[in-house]
């Protein structure tokens, strides 16, 4: 008799009247021991309030559901092809909502409604690669935040290619803690692409093409991402470098100048097909026949093994110095730079350029270093 008497009442009330009885009365529903006949009338009440012309009224109704996990199915249904006010606190709440209807909203709904999905805990695997596909930007960035998300590396993949230069994207990816090291430098590499048409790049200070100041901040991403490697990572690294074709003569020499050892061994194993003990061997005694082997083998030509082969003996020489590790790095670009003539670095085209970049760029990292060193000990 109770919602008999709602009903009379409710089609004649004034909205925000409406509103409100309908929110109570869905809690009702969700929290009163109501059975048998009272359970299906309240049922049948809410569900045909799901028409009513007021969009308050079934916000109110969708607020109330978003707070409990059992809602049936077709209020579900109905709340979530509503306007986005009505879905997202249904969305945004903890009600269990079966993943392929999900999906239907990936494919169909608005931008607003997308991130309330990709903010969702614990999506599926299914759900994620469903978002990377066709989701806008947004949720595309909010699923990456999402650190209760399973999100496959294909589909971190199918994000990049989408939305690789957006740095919204890219500061959520990179701050994710379950991106393997190739996906990271995937993203890095797509992001950095999109500065060649920032002002700085294209600016009259800047006497190199935009493409090489590209390419020169994409090998600097990929050193510093090899820098902290785990063995597994490392390897994962090197060879989306070598099947990508982006393991080149520069990144290698870079990686030797800057003293990043662990890539470079690595890098010479897998392009040579030695074992990483015989390449670590090689290098310990870096005038050696072995490593001019290793490194014709890695397919490096040969006007440059002389130059990697000073470049290791002048890590051999400063490594024992009382100095920060940028300080070795520039006397390294400094003793080959000094080589030039006899090392025929003029003859190597973007070498002698990369070796002048290399002792500039270490010049400040020392800086960088010193001065960090400095304010500590002020506080």
């Amino acid at each position: 008799m109770i919602i008999k008497s709602f009903l009379n009442w409710v089609q004649h009330a004034p909205s925000g009247s409406r509103a409100q009885a309908a929110g109570a009365l869905a809690r009702a529903f969700l929290y009163s021991d109501l059975e048998g006949s009272e359970y299906s009338e309240a049922e049948a009440a809410l569900t045909f309030l799901l028409d009513d012309r007021d969009v308050a009224v079934r916000v109110a109704l969708a607020e109330a559901f978003g707070v409990s996990k059992a809602v049936p199915a077709h209020i579900i249904s109905a709340l979530l092809v509503d306007a986005d006010d009505v879905s997202i606190p249904l969305l945004s709440g903890m009600t269990e909502i079966p993943e392929a209807e999900l999906i239907d909203l990936v494919a169909t709904g608005t931008s607003r409604r997308l991130v309330a999905v990709a903010c969702r805990p614990d999506i599926s695997v299914g759900l994620s690669a469903a978002i990377g596909e066709v989701a806008c930007k947004e949720a595309c960035a909010a699923l990456l935040a999402n650190e209760t998300a399973t999100v496959a590396s294909v589909s971190m993949e199918r994000i990049i290619e989408r939305f690789g230069t957006s740095r919204e994207v890219k500061d959520a990816l990179m701050s994710r803690r379950d991106v393997p090291l190739q996906i990271r430098h995937m993203m890095l590499r797509r992001y950095t692409e999109s500065l060649s048409e920032h002002p700085q790049v294209l600016g009259a200070r800047n006497m190199r093409a935009p493409e090489q100041l590209v390419a020169d901040a994409q090998d600097r991403s990929t050193i510093s991402l090899a820098w902290s490697a785990s063995d597994k990572d490392l390897h994962g690294l090197v060879e989306h470098l070598v099947v990508s074709a982006q393991m080149t003569s520069v990144l290698l020499l870079r990686a030797a100048v800057t003293g990043c050892f662990n890539f470079l061994t690595s890098s010479l194993s897998r392009l040579s097909e030695y074992e990483e003990d015989q390449v670590f061997d090689a290098l310990a005694m870096p005038f050696s026949a072995s490593l001019r082997r290793i490194l014709s083998a890695a397919g490096l030509p040969d006007r440059t093994h002389t130059m990697f082969q000073e470049c290791i003996a002048s890590w051999q020489r400063v490594e024992s110095l009382q100095a920060d590790h940028w300080s070795k790095s520039r006397i390294v670009a400094g003793d080959l730079i000094a080589l030039e003539e006899e090392l025929g670095v003029e003859d190597l085209g973007d070498l002698q350029d990369l070796l002048h970049r290399l002792a500039n760029e270490a010049a400040r990292e020392s800086a960088r270093t010193r001065v960090a060193e400095m304010l500590s000990d002020v506080a």
